[in-house]
């Protein structure tokens, strides 16, 4: 049947088998020898058309979504070639476990968070395939995210280990919310805003003690001191904030998953990108949220 499916072929069917019985009914109604008062086959041929269009139309909706996912993926369909391994002397086990999978509704949604992510030009140097992802964003569960995407793109290796995550990831930096408060973990964080908003910045003082960071930033021809209570092991978004407020012509956004920030200047206005996102995320700029002090909001000891 080509692009036909079963679902296709019964959504026909319940169709026509629905203007037959309601057709029927009309005739026994209003036809020739008509029955008696017409308003009962009247009611009667509504009744059916309307319920044989209901099923009619349930399977039309499931023929779309498979459709859908079905044509959502690469050419060679959603299942990578296998991938031989170099066993040398080690031993491979007889069998493997089963790679985590996304239903046919979530691999059309990863399909199309990657070609809203793509657009929004999050991806470069180049955008990832799906099928490379569909592991990793499995893993995490549906519904698809873009949290769970954006991971996916970092993890992939784990499941292909051909996989380049660099190849993907110019355009973004995440920045974990638990992970230790360093003066070299600062200085990444720093690298990576410089590096987002195209901006030279220059840390000119960096002091990080238990309980307290002092940080003074070069940036546009200006001096900018910062300080905040810390914690040795949470994120603060007090450096994010002010880097973003200060350079107001760079619209830095970020999206947030239960690890962390993922940080960028998408191409799209973030009205556009929330709206095409839907439930799969959104994306907020950076200069509007209030900066936090780890310091102020975990307890120590966590």
């Amino acid at each position: 049947m080509g692009r036909w499916s079963l679902d296709d072929l019964l959504a026909l069917l319940w169709g026509a088998g629905g203007l037959v019985v309601s057709g029927y009914f009309l005739h026994l109604a209003f036809g020739p020898g008509s029955l008696g008062e017409p308003w009962p086959l009247l009611g009667l041929a509504v009744v059916a058309l309307v319920g044989f269009s209901i099923v009619a139309v349930r399977h039309r909706r499931a023929a779309n979504a498979a459709r859908a996912a079905r044509e959502s993926g690469p050419v060679g369909g959603w299942r990578p070639a296998p991938v031989v391994p170099d066993v040398g002397s080690v031993p491979v086990p007889a069998e493997r476990p089963a790679p985590p999978d996304l239903s046919p509704e979530g691999r059309a949604e990863l399909a199309r968070v990657v070609g809203i992510l793509d657009r929004a030009g999050l991806f470069r140097p180049r955008t990832p395939r799906p099928v490379d992802l569909m592991e990793a964003v499995a893993d995490a569960g549906e519904p698809v995210t873009a949290s769970s995407v954006l991971s996916a793109s970092w993890e992939g290796g784990y499941y292909h280990p051909d996989f380049e995550p660099d190849a993907h990831l110019a355009a973004l930096a995440f920045h974990e919310s638990h992970v230790e408060q360093l003066e070299d973990d600062l200085r990444e964080q720093v690298a990576d805003l410089a590096r987002l908003t195209g901006t030279p910045i220059r840390v000119e003082h960096l002091a990080v003690s238990g309980r307290r960071t002092e940080l003074t930033l070069a940036l546009v021809g200006k001096d900018l001191p910062l300080s905040w209570a810390s914690h040795p092991k949470y994120l603060s978004t007090v450096l994010h904030v002010a880097v973003a407020r200060a350079l107001p012509e760079v619209r830095l956004a970020w999206t947030w998953s239960d690890q962390g920030a993922w940080l960028a200047v998408p191409r799209t206005d973030l009205r556009a990108l929330n709206a095409e996102l839907g439930r799969a995320g959104e994306w907020t700029l950076v200069a509007d949220e209030e900066p936090v002090a780890a310091g102020e909001v975990v307890p120590r000891g966590d």
